[in-house]
């Protein structure tokens, strides 16, 4: 049992993890610290436990059922979260480049998933490998790929300056969303 609890974990964390450290690996400018990133994977964390309650609140108040809620309120709220990490690293002049924010933006959402995984480890002990190989190699990557899709379009418009600062956030933020919305769905 305690094997089985061990290799879930693994197969749920490592693909995204190795995709963290291959895009670190790549990264030619190497402007990204070790240290600056373990702390944006600790805010992904963060940010991951406080979606916790929000969610379990807004469930509770809506009253929506739980497989709707997760399908239409918990991308919005899950994709602001992480979003808000991504504006501060912009705001405080951490992510210079597109690869940048790439960077940082995967390694909130790997956070995210990292917390995401180890919680449903918790609430689902006894699920089998089937579960974990998508929760691994879907979920986890759909939350980092979706932050760094909100932090490379977010840059890339702030840098073209055709729109006004918090605007120029927005079609990423919604792509966000909509990514995060359509993969819950199905």
């Amino acid at each position: 049992m305690a094997a089985d609890v061990l290799v879930h974990t693994i197969v749920g964390l490592a693909p995204v993890l190795c995709f963290l450290a291959a895009l670190l690996y790549l990264d030619s400018y190497k402007l990204v610290s070790m240290r600056s990133l373990v702390a944006v994977l600790a805010c992904g964390l963060a940010v991951a436990v406080a979606c916790t309650f929000v969610n379990g609140a807004l469930v509770g108040w809506t009253g929506m059922p739980l497989d709707r809620y997760s399908t239409y309120g918990g991308p919005l709220v899950e994709e602001l979260a992480k979003a808000t990490i991504v504006v501060a690293l912009i705001r405080i002049h951490r992510i210079a480049f597109l690869v940048d924010a790439a960077i940082y933006g995967f390694a909130v959402g790997t956070g995210f998933a990292v917390v995401e995984n180890v919680w449903y480890q918790v609430l689902l002990p006894d699920a089998g490998l089937g579960l974990w190989i998508v929760r691994g190699f879907g979920t986890a990557l759909m939350h980092g790929g979706t932050t760094a899709i909100f932090a490379v379009m977010g840059l890339a418009l702030l840098e073209q300056g055709e729109r006004s600062r918090p605007a120029a956030l927005l079609p990423g933020y919604a792509l966000a969303v909509a990514l995060h919305a359509a993969y819950n769905a199905m």
